[in-house]
């Protein structure tokens, strides 16, 4: 019961103390049955010794049964009957108790004593045959109660017996009771070991607040230092952004006073730049860029007040003419991708104190001008006659049709001529009119009188050399090797192009001679081919992007493509080059070899014009220029297709 009300593990223990009990109880119960048997023969044996009935025996020995007084008080003394028979219980009465199994033990046992005594005196005479019936009747009586008094008793057992089993069966709710008692300790104590954790992890977080508390006060105090330094640093900010207006306005008052006085300046110095203007005259050398006097160098020519922006030719020959001082101006604007080149591209303008008589370079990019008094303008116009006697003779730029273009403004066709297998005949291609008016380049056989055995676009040219006295081409070269660094090579008694490469630059031969030089990864082959031509075409053209991407050529007169197994000596190009008198900023290429279509690819020479006409118009090749075969003959008839001129080497 106190455990169904919530008394947790007391509950058990009230069970188990009450089942005990009970136990005992039957324990108790079931003694004093056998007892009161033993004292149902006691008093027997008590009443009669010999083990017969009294009456029985007197009556055999001649004596008469004892009297009932004596019966009386036997019975009486022995307490056998002194208990009256219990009432009968009514229903909901409660089974006899350990106070009335107490009484019948204590009837039973009470007085043994008296028994005794009572049945070792004498016996009483018999008396008359009435009284002896009467003492019959009494006896008969009394043994009927003490019948009755068994059968009570034998109640009692039963009663006892089911007091036991009832004791057992709680016994067993009692052991349950217990293991739930057990497990809710086991239970109680794992929250009290829980509880005991977080009553210590309370404590450190008390600890911890206490810490963060007294912290918390340390910052306290320091924000309010900081507040009251932070209102002395907005105080201090306060007067001193009240100086800096002061200063402002004193600054604009300034101002005022230096625009004045600048502006005055500036007129005095644009009068003074005016005067000397007048008296000065300048000469232009258009599309020149005139070379440097020995031993001269650029000079500032600063302004003083006025702004010089002297980024057109004019700007730059009109601050020449404004200085007394100043002799010569060059100016260069060259597109953005040469703006690093020896030619000194890139918008500029340079000043000079000493004039020049040598030109550099002829390109419309360059404008160059000669500045001196109005007595040395003769002077200077007999200068500029003699810089262009020098100006080099370069065709101009040709572009002709491809077949199915219109040709009838160009009257040339750009095709290459297309050859039989051993070069020996050709057809060329011819503008000539076709349905609807149309004039287009149809391939047709060569014309009457023409050469079979030359390969020749119907507009190739080739550039004469040029005269004494005019600009040539420079020598500088840029060379170049496309390297397969992984192919292996197609004899295996062969080195393969990357073994040739790494030799070349172990040794610092071949292009390593070179003023600029580099190695391109080469590209997969495109197609078949047999053991005389090689399909390459595509991956030269990738070849010939990288030399594009990296720039180097710009910087150099000359570009060069070299194979990795060519046996090849710089110093020897160049005096070949020297001995061509190319003319300076001419398209060319050069034709190396007397042997069918006279250009292949070991060696494969362009000016750097060349290269950059080829970058512009590389498009229509790759169009109309056929893609199989080698890259050599593709490289000529791109070339000529697209307006590049020859020379023959």
């Amino acid at each position: 019961e106190p455990r169904r009300r919530g008394g947790g593990g007391g509950g058990g223990a009230g069970r188990l103390a009450s089942s005990r009990s009970l136990v005992a109880l039957a324990s108790g119960a079931l003694a004093l049955v056998g007892l009161f048997f033993v004292s149902t023969s006691t008093v027997n044996h008590l009443l009669y010794p010999s083990g017969r009935l009294q009456s029985q025996a007197l009556e055999e020995d001649g004596q008469h049964a004892p009297s009932l007084h004596d019966v009386d008080d036997s019975v009486h003394n022995n307490s056998v009957l002194a208990k009256p028979e219990p009432e009968k219980k009514e229903e909901g009465q409660h089974a006899p108790s350990l106070h009335d199994v107490d009484a019948v033990h204590n009837s039973v046992l009470v007085k043994p004593e008296k028994a005794a005594s009572h049945t070792s005196e004498a016996p009483v005479p018999p008396e008359s045959g009435s009284r002896g019936h009467d003492r019959k009747e009494k006896e008969k009586s009394v043994f009927e109660q003490v019948k009755e008094e068994i059968e009570r008793v034998t109640k009692l057992k039963d009663d006892a017996d089911g007091l036991k089993s009832r004791a057992e069966d709680i016994g067993k709710k009692a052991d349950g009771v217990t293991k739930d008692a057990q497990q809710s300790k086991e239970e109680a104590s794992n929250k009290t070991e829980a509880a005991e954790a977080d009553r210590s992890r309370a404590e450190r977080l008390r600890r911890k607040a206490a810490e963060a508390l007294a912290m918390a006060e340390q910052l306290d105090d320091r924000a309010a230092d900081a507040t009251a330094s932070a209102q002395d640093l907005r105080d201090g900010a306060q007067k001193k952004m009240n100086l800096a207006a002061d200063m402002r306005d004193e600054e604009e008052a300034l101002e005022d006073k230096f625009a004045d006085k600048l502006a005055t300046a500036k007129g005095a110095e644009e009068k003074a730049l005016n005067q000397v203007k007048s008296h000065r005259v300048c000469v232009d050398l258009p599309g020149v860029r005139l070379g440097t006097a020995e031993g001269a160098e650029p000079r500032a020519f600063a302004p003083v007040a006025v702004v010089a922006a002297l980024r057109t030719a004019e700007a730059c020959t009109a601050w020449c003419q404004e200085h007394e001082a100043c002799r010569q101006s060059v100016f260069s604007a060259s597109p953005a991708e040469e703006e690093e080149d020896d030619t000194g591209g890139g918008d500029s303008c340079e000043l000079f104190g000493e004039a020049s008589d040598e030109p550099k370079y002829f390109r419309k990019t360059f404008n160059s001008s000669y500045c001196g008094s109005l007595s040395e303008k003769q002077e200077m116009i007999d200068r500029v006659q003699s810089v262009f006697k020098m100006k080099p003779w370069v065709p101009p730029l040709r572009q002709c049709a491809w077949a199915g273009e219109d040709c009838s403004q160009s009257k040339c066709c750009a095709n290459a001529p297309v050859p039989n297998w051993h070069f020996t005949e050709f057809k060329w291609y011819q503008c000539k009119p076709q349905a609807n008016n149309f004039q287009g380049c149809a391939l047709e056989p060569a014309p009457a009188g023409s050469d079979y055995t030359k390969l020749s676009n119907m507009v190739a040219r080739e550039v004469p050399k040029a005269p004494e006295g005019v600009l040539l081409q420079g020598t500088s070269l840029f060379c170049f090797a496309v390297v397969c660094w992984d192919r292996p090579p197609k004899e295996g008694f062969w080195d393969s192009e990357a073994a040739l490469a790494n030799n070349i630059k172990k040794t610092g031969r071949s292009i390593m001679g070179c003023e600029g030089h580099a190695f391109f990864q080469g590209g997969a082959l495109n197609g078949g081919g047999d053991a005389s031509s090689i399909n390459n075409i595509d991956s030269f053209i990738g070849a010939w992007e990288q030399v594009r991407n990296d720039g180097t050529y710009l910087k150099h007169d000359w570009t060069i493509k070299v194979d990795a197994d060519a046996v090849f000596f710089p110093e020897r190009l160049r005096a070949h080059i020297r001995d061509l008198r190319t003319p300076q900023g001419s398209r060319v290429y050069l034709r190396n070899i007397a042997f069918k279509f006279q250009f292949l690819g070991a060696l494969e020479v362009f000016t750097k014009e060349a290269l950059e006409r080829y970058f512009e118009a590389s498009d229509q090749c790759t169009k109309h220029v056929g893609h199989e075969g080698g890259e050599d003959y593709y490289m000529l008839a791109c070339m000529d297709g697209i307006g590049v001129d020859h020379q023959t080497d």
